[in-house]
């Protein structure tokens, strides 16, 4: 995970799919409300029982991250020290900017500096103009549930290693297996295993329930089993078959 705050002030500061706002002269003018998503629940009206019959699921639905920002006329220096533009040159570059990105994103900002979100951006925000003396929005990101600590942790495991989960959420982790001769390699994580037929190396991923080589190369054919998840607390690893190396990402996450 790249350090957002080097080199800048850390009062107000937004990344969203490596785009920063800081290279605009964008000032963020309020700290965003602490929105939590609701948990995936359904609630049933039982006839002749009191109360009703409550079954939640171990899944969240998405919310949003709001932010109130301004542009001012005067130039300002982005992080590297450069000019960045008049007012309107300076919003039509952020729009152009944020606009241009499909899917969900990586969004960081200094008011939680320790956590981020995987967000996207549906666009239709705009920027009012007072005079041409400044700009004022309102923007809204749509974020999935979680909010993954910003330390990305890459952990180099050994059969029989053990791994803590210092939250209160299940994660679901990015397991990478390298070997030196194609051979069959499996990976159990408190009993819940997953095989892989390796060539040379693999990446399974334990959120999207996909297996790949490289981003566009599908091994999904090459694994069997379950995807496997780390508990909160100890989780014991147990690794079979002849890698040169297995790491995990484990993605802590919290809501």
């Amino acid at each position: 995970m790249p350090n957002f705050l080097d080199g800048v002030n850390k009062r107000g500061l937004i990344t969203f799919g490596g785009v920063r706002s800081d290279n605009y002269g964008m000032v963020v003018s309020a700290a965003p409300s602490f929105d939590r998503p609701t948990r995936k629940q359904t609630v049933y009206t039982v006839p002749g029982r009191n109360g009703p019959v409550l079954f939640q699921e171990d899944a969240w639905n998405e919310t949003t991250r709001v932010y109130n920002v301004w542009i001012d006329e005067d130039i300002q220096e982005d992080s590297g020290g450069n000019t960045s533009g008049t007012l309107s040159e300076r919003i039509n570059a952020f729009f152009a900017a944020i606009n241009s990105l499909k899917g969900y994103q990586l969004l960081w900002d200094s008011f939680e500096p320790d956590f981020f979100r995987n967000a996207y951006y549906s666009g239709g925000d705009n920027f009012t103009n007072n005079m041409m003396a400044y700009g004022e929005a309102t923007l809204t990101f749509t974020c999935r549930p979680e909010r993954f600590l910003s330390t990305l942790e890459v952990i180099n495991v050994t059969n029989g290693g053990t791994i803590n989960n210092p939250t209160k959420f299940k994660a679901k982790p990015l397991i990478s297996i390298k070997v030196t001769t194609p051979s069959t390699v499996t990976v159990a994580i408190n009993g819940e295993t997953i095989t892989a037929e390796v060539t040379d190396y693999i990446h399974i991923d334990c959120d999207e329930m996909n297996a790949y080589r490289q981003s566009a190369e599908n091994m999904n054919n090459k694994i069997s089993g379950v995807f496997p998840t780390l508990k909160p607390g100890n989780n014991t690893i147990v690794v079979t078959g002849a890698p040169q190396e297995v790491e995990i990402q484990p993605r802590w996450y919290t809501i």
